[in-house]
């Protein structure tokens, strides 16, 4: 297994007021576990706000975690001390969601695919260069752009350039984090494909995070659904989006397009809004939205459990 993460939590102090000594602590993640084998891509998917950004950022300890675990081709990577996360990174990037942000506006395209071949020192000047001609590629972008700067590009060819960046160290874990939310539907599809050929090619494993479910199907082996820094279900990609468990899943699929997705599907329009991190509610943590709650749902928390093979769900009813 590549990846193993059990039992993480992130949660934010934060002071109840200016005047109170006491903090309060935002349960951005809370006690979720999962694994990413090798050569898979997992699709993380969730509401803007159920804490699934802050686990690909915990993976890569661009935040630290509360408590868990977090196995990385069998080493606890939270042990590690800044030397060895160093040479660890190698071996995990992340794509972030704003492509041309993510990207320095004053090194040129070459620069900013070479940088990571700079600083892990992998080599002469002239082997870093043709490193990058490679890699630009293997992205589908000419070579002769290397030495113009990224407001020249549109938001496609940008989020090729960090994808391109991503790839130049060899990684065997790519943390996707919304990469195609910020870019025309036309070319959601052009990344989407992309991505997916280079880990055939190049034995990639993915954890891709997004709020759309239809992406997420797309390019996704299994799907973990979040819902308020919780998992509600883990199942693989196509029988959970054709038979979906849990009320939230359903709910997501409802509204999500229908091309990709089976079409006979009622919608679910969720009432209110997601639980604040700060005060979660007693019990299911979706029975304050949820259309078939019952009066168990409001007192006893579920765990997430088995139901079938490689299908697991929190819920009391499922």
């Amino acid at each position: 297994m590549l990846l193993i993460v059990k039992n993480l939590k992130k949660y934010f102090p934060v002071k109840s007021s200016i005047f109170s000594p006491h903090k309060q602590h935002l349960k951005a993640v809370d006690d979720i576990s999962f694994t990413i084998a090798n050569n898979e891509v997992l699709g993380l998917v969730g509401e803007s706000g159920c804490g699934k950004s802050t686990v690909g950022k915990c993976i890569l300890r661009l935040m630290k975690p509360t408590d868990g675990q977090i196995i990385f081709e069998g080493k606890d990577i939270l042990s590690f001390n800044s030397d060895e996360m160093k040479t660890m990174r190698a071996e995990m990037q992340i794509i972030f969601q704003d492509p041309l942000s993510s990207l320095n506006p004053r090194m040129t395209v070459g620069k900013s695919i070479e940088e990571p071949l700079i600083i892990h020192k992998t080599g002469p000047k002239a082997i870093r260069q043709k490193r990058v001609a490679e890699l630009l590629l293997k992205v589908g972008l000419p070579t002769n752009i290397i030495n113009r700067y990224p407001h020249e590009f549109s938001g496609g060819q940008c989020q090729r350039i960090v994808i391109a960046r991503a790839l130049a160290l060899n990684p065997k874990l790519i943390i996707a984090d919304e990469p195609v939310s910020a870019l025309d539907v036309s070319i959601q599809a052009q990344i989407i494909n992309l991505m997916a050929d280079l880990k055939k090619n190049n034995n990639l494993s993915y954890l891709f995070i997004s709020h759309d479910i239809s992406v997420v199907k797309h390019i996704s082996d299994r799907i973990v659904v979040m819902y308020c820094g919780k998992i509600v279900e883990i199942g693989p990609s196509d029988e959970l989006c054709l038979n979906p468990l849990h009320p939230y899943t359903k709910a997501l699929l409802s509204v999500a397009p229908t091309a990709t997705l089976k079409k006979d599907v009622q919608k679910v329009l969720l009432k209110g809004d997601m639980p604040s991190g700060f005060n979660q509610p007693s019990g299911c943590l979706f029975h304050t939205r949820c259309p078939v709650a019952k009066d168990d749902c409001r007192n006893n928390m579920p765990d997430l459990v088995e139901k079938t093979k490689s299908r697991f769900v929190r819920c009391l009813y499922v």
